[in-house]
């Protein structure tokens, strides 16, 4: 005999609920650890659900598949499939429950709406990535637990970073099992690592040896995909935020060379301007901010 498998709004709650929200997020901790980590299989209505486990080893059911996931994973869940879940305990990481009508009257027929209509998984492979998604779903959640003033906008914007940067993640995995898999990889993570070091000055060499390549092979792939040397893409980040700071900040030149990692303000200025043909101070004039 077929059993029956249960509808529910947020799981663990009834299908009505007093105050229904459009969106919800809550650690995954919150009602697993109730049920001794097992979510046994069930389904909504008309809520779309994304589960998002940090560094850790789970099994996710999605309709009659089965998935052993390890390690930084997201799970796309659409209204109605079958979905249950086995976690570790003290398992870290959050569920996001959207009323599917909110994604259509919000993102209509985007690429953002799309790709919540299928299951998925997308593993989190980009350390800076996976740092901006854990703080924008910890904003998300601040906005909707406090409601202060515009919360409706902030909550809107938040959860549309949040679908980007997963929609980035999918690419970047399908991007990374063409032809070329490899070199893109490097160049992935490449970009990554200066995100994390690039206030740190790390050299060339250095960058190679965390990829695990040579330094001639790291030179090699960024020409050939990026049309630029290592060193030049690792500098043009650091004017990339200089210019962000000189524009939108108040922060004098002596802080923002600090800031970036520079023995001195002398030394950061003959830096600008030898990237810009500028000094800073000219730059921030001819910006017109003050």
């Amino acid at each position: 005999m077929n059993k029956k498998i249960p509808f529910y709004d947020l799981y663990g709650e009834p299908f009505i609920r007093q105050e229904p929200g459009a969106v919800h997020v809550e650690d995954i901790a919150y009602r697993s650890s109730e049920l001794k980590w097992e979510i046994s299989p069930h389904r909504h209505n008309k809520l779309v659900q994304i589960v998002i486990v940090f560094n850790n080893s789970w099994a996710a059911r999605l309709d009659e598949r089965e998935y052993q996931l390890n390690g930084d994973w997201g799970v796309i869940i659409p209204a109605g499939v079958v979905h249950g879940f086995h976690f570790k305990p003290r398992t870290q990481g959050f569920v996001i429950s959207i009323d599917d009508s909110f994604l259509v009257s919000n993102y209509g027929e985007t690429s953002l709406n799309q790709l919540l209509l299928k299951p998925l998984t997308v593993e989190f492979e980009n350390a800076a990535r996976l740092v901006h998604l854990k703080h924008h779903i910890e904003l998300l959640m601040y906005e909707i637990n406090y409601n202060e003033l515009g919360s409706p906008i902030a909550v809107e914007q938040l959860l549309k970073l949040i679908l980007l940067n997963i929609f980035r993640q999918k690419n970047t995995t399908l991007l990374a099992s063409n032809a070329r898999s490899r070199e893109t990889e490097i160049v992935v993570n490449f970009r990554s690592l200066i995100e994390l070091n690039y206030t740190s000055h790390m050299t060339i060499p250095d960058y190679a040896e965390k990829l695990h390549i040579s330094t001639s092979k790291l030179n090699r792939i960024c020409k050939s995909l990026l049309n630029d040397s290592p060193k030049a893409i690792a500098h043009q980040r650091l004017i990339t935020e200089a210019k962000r700071r000189l524009i939108y900040t108040t922060q004098t030149i002596d802080e923002i060379a600090l800031h970036l990692g520079f023995k001195d303000s002398a030394y950061f200025c003959r830096f600008f301007k030898l990237a810009t043909n500028t000094t800073p101070t000219l730059f921030k004039q001819q910006s017109n901010i003050n």
